[in-house]
């Protein structure tokens, strides 16, 4: 390498080490898939840092969450114990949120792959590669109307997310909102949940008719304990179940003891969908498949080019600290491309693209039913893309 490459990067330690902190256990299977998406991208960029012929290396130190904040916040405070302070991952709000301050209080930077609430849209440290929930409420409320509910009943995960993506939609939806349940993230046995979403639907049933009514599931793989506790009820499978990106084109609703529910209550919902597939889409998608059989979702492309980004901007930078990165990331976003399309950034540091398509159950699979055009706030129904 000569000298002007080594001057170049001078200013970089030999081992850039970051945090990765993924929901390795607990209830969202798209954790461990984004963590392993993660270090992929990881390998990848070293190779063009070899090519390039850098002196460095980036590193990431992952942690596991377990699909909780409080375990999050601990694991951002051990890792800035160790003098880490640029942290990859962090993909619910309810970690963010409980990290915000202490991330701000210590001058750390966040690039969240999987983070949503629209409430988190603002000026901090923490960068977000998916578009914010006040996006998808648009597309989920235009779902629900185009399928003819007037009363749609709400089972919510009650925790950041949740409760900012339910109130999102209770606020643009033109139908009857009903109370159904909030559980907790840490719950695992649903039965007296499930017994109240039976009365609830069935009283519901009784007054509006089944054709009017529907429910909607804003929450993580929790989806799965409830389908399967709700074979035992008679009023749950009567009306049109709806849900949000966190299951369109999940495999995991597709299971033998699943898959009988969602075709017959139509499972419909909404999917965040990239702006454009290159060859990074493509390289993603083998590597996802080949891991894990299936094909991946925002949160898969978000963790990989949130590596890619911060890479680059570290580059760009010739410099590994927060405040040179914090301004650089929007620079550097808004001329890359990933494997979820065009990184720009709205000003709030979130992803600006926002583009929705309407899948549903049929016929023991997931299939294109329509699109939602953000211009005017419809469903259009084509050709699949």
């Amino acid at each position: 390498m000569g000298l002007a490459a080594t001057a170049a990067y001078a200013d970089i330690p030999d081992e850039v080490v970051v945090g990765g902190v993924f929901d390795i256990t607990g209830n969202w299977a798209d954790g461990e898939v984004g963590r392993t998406t993660a270090e992929k991208a990881v390998e990848d960029f070293n190779a063009y840092l070899d090519m390039l012929g850098a002196d460095w290396d980036l590193v990431m130190r992952v942690e596991d969450a377990q699909s909780l904040g409080s375990v999050a916040f601990e694991k951002v405070q051990t890792l800035r114990g160790v003098g880490i302070d640029i942290l990859l991952g962090m993909a619910f709000s309810s970690h963010l949120t409980l990290a915000a301050s202490y991330v701000d209080d210590n001058n750390m930077l966040v690039i969240s792959h999987g983070s949503q609430a629209a409430n988190l849209a603002i000026d901090d440290n923490m960068f977000r590669l998916v578009p914010n929930d006040g996006n998808q409420a648009l597309a989920i409320a235009a779902m629900i109307e185009d399928a003819g509910v007037e009363v749609l009943m709400l089972v919510t995960r009650n925790d950041v997310w949740g409760e900012g993506l339910r109130d999102s939609v209770v606020e643009i939806y033109d139908g009857t909102i009903e109370e159904g349940i909030r559980y907790s993230p840490d719950v695992n046995e649903f039965s007296a949940e499930v017994s109240i979403i039976d009365e609830r639907i069935g009283e519901l049933v009784a007054a509006h008719g089944a054709d009017k009514v529907g429910v909607l599931y804003i929450g993580t793989d929790e989806f799965v304990s409830i389908i399967q506790q709700m074979r035992f009820y008679e009023n749950v499978d009567d009306v049109r179940w709806f849900a949000t990106n966190t299951h369109a084109s999940k495999q995991i609703v597709l299971q033998d003891d699943l898959v009988e529910f969602a075709e017959k209550t139509m499972l419909t919902a909404t999917l965040t969908k990239s702006a454009a597939s290159n060859h990074i889409t493509e390289r993603v998608k083998v590597f996802v498949n080949d891991t894990y059989g299936e094909y991946p979702n925002v949160y898969s492309y978000g963790a990989y080019d949130s590596v890619w980004l911060l890479g680059n901007a570290i580059l760009q930078t010739n410099s590994v600290e927060v405040d040179d990165l914090i301004v650089a990331l929007p620079l550097v976003a808004e001329h890359m491309i990933g494997a979820g399309g065009p990184l720009r950034l709205t000003d709030k540091g979130d992803l600006a693209h926002a583009e929705y398509d309407i899948l549903q159950v049929r016929d023991g699979e997931w299939v294109f039913d329509a699109a939602f055009d953000s211009a005017s706030g419809s469903i259009v129904r084509s050709a699949a893309p």
